[in-house]
């Protein structure tokens, strides 16, 4: 990805939307499993009007295609008054819209309907962080703890009495840091983790605990009408219990560039918990049109080797047009080559992250293409999976229509830019 800093020229063409096509992943409506590499989850960096066609997000949310849309960007961390600032460029940022008293932080209140409407068509909506062009870091671990409370009862399942979204929830943060300071976002990682109770668990055995609860909620509930034979019969069984402290899991996922190890998120990545990585494949000497050079190889054994979450999945980015990156862009077969390797070579495999929202949705229907060619490459390595997929995929009307184009006309182009 370009920085605005080196390439400004492509402000009319780059945004900081991402789109990533998650096999690791299920759809809320099913509970996610990140043990998979064949079911189509699919997640798109949402905000910055990279093609200048940007919709309100709940636009996207029709199409199945798409299952996780990270918020992009929060690209200050502590700027007037103390408050994090957020740009969404033509949807909501300080300039255009109202801002908190003595902040820049900007009130997108309104778009609490379109993360809730989002949330529950089965979306994943987190905040991303950072960009090429943020002033990011931290100075040492307290500071980067206090953030994490700050961004907890901004966006979270804390409290405040501002909240950016209104009512609405987050599920979780993602970290795309690309300047300042590499050091302290472990534990800033950390805090969050420890805020929303999931410290010692990760997203696979939350939800097992969770289902477990659910089981034993269940089953005493029909204790109560069961017979005494059977109560007799069952009373040396040991009811499974939800030990969670958390209502709801919370993701935290990060991008780094290809090279190993990332710059400024690498010393996090190897010391804290990350539900998954989406890794920059293009732009970088190790980019996808580069196959001599290309190295998932070292990043699946990061994540079996080194990450503290052994169950941490990795993920394949790459351009969503040859307009989308400088160097990197290949089409949807040579893609859906490197995915069915990935997924017959590499157990962490999740998925495929195309930079970005608009170009991939605009470049005939990028997105969709590499969908396909991963459910079908999946069913080959996974037919039982793959029919798990299709018992449990359903269309949204919108997605009939693969011609529809957005209609409504942005007011700004986009700001930010990733490297």
């Amino acid at each position: 990805m370009f920085s605005a800093r080196t390439c400004s020229s492509m402000r009319a063409m780059l945004g900081a939307a991402f789109l990533t096509l998650t096999l690791g992943l299920l759809e809320r409506v099913v509970a996610f499993d990140m043990t998979r590499n064949d079911n189509v989850g699919r997640r798109r960096y949402w905000g910055q009007d990279s093609a200048n066609s940007q919709q309100r997000l709940s636009y996207y949310c029709k199409d199945s295609t798409v299952d996780t849309f990270p918020l992009a960007f929060l690209y200050i961390f502590r700027g007037t008054g103390g408050e994090p600032v957020i740009d969404f460029a033509n949807t909501c940022n300080q300039w255009d819209d109202s801002v908190y008293s003595g902040t820049a932080l900007a009130n997108c209140s309104f778009l609490a309907q379109d993360i809730k409407t989002c949330q529950a068509a089965g979306k994943i909506i987190t905040l991303s962080l950072g960009g090429a062009t943020g002033q990011v870091g931290f100075s040492s671990d307290s500071q980067a703890e206090s953030f994490a409370d700050q961004i907890w009862n901004l966006f979270l399942g804390g409290k405040s009495s501002i909240r950016p979204f209104g009512d609405a929830i987050l599920d979780g943060i993602d970290l795309d840091i690309e300047s300042g300071t590499a050091a302290h976002y472990a534990a800033f990682v950390s805090r969050i983790r420890s805020n929303a109770g999931l410290t010692g668990l990760t997203a696979s055995t939350y939800a097992e605990a969770r289902a477990n609860a659910t089981a034993h909620a269940n089953s005493t509930s029909h204790h109560t009408t069961a017979s005494k034979d059977k109560a007799s019969k069952d009373k040396d069984s040991k009811p499974v219990v939800d030990v969670t402290s958390a209502s709801k899991y919370y993701y935290i996922t990060s991008a780094p560039q290809c090279p190993y190890p990332d710059a400024y998120i690498g010393g996090a990545l190897n010391a804290a918990h990350f539900d998954a990585v989406y890794v920059q494949f293009y732009n970088n000497y190790c980019g996808l049109d580069q196959p001599s050079d290309y190295n998932f190889d070292t990043w699946d054994n990061w994540a079996k080797t080194v990450s503290p979450n052994k169950e941490v999945k990795v993920y394949i980015g790459a351009p969503g047009s040859a307009d989308a990156a400088g160097e990197g862009y290949v089409g949807v077969s040579t893609l859906a080559n490197y995915v069915s390797d990935a997924q017959e070579n590499w157990s962490s495999f999740g998925g495929v992250m195309l930079w970005d929202a608009d170009t991939a949705y605009t470049n005939g229907r990028f997105d969709k293409g590499i969908k396909t060619a991963m459910v079908t490459s999946g069913a080959k390595f996974a037919p039982k999976q793959a029919h798990r997929n299709e018992t449990t995929h359903t269309t949204s009307k919108n997605e009939e229509d693969d011609s529809s184009e957005p209609v409504e006309k942005p007011r700004a182009k986009s700001r930010f830019f990733r490297l």
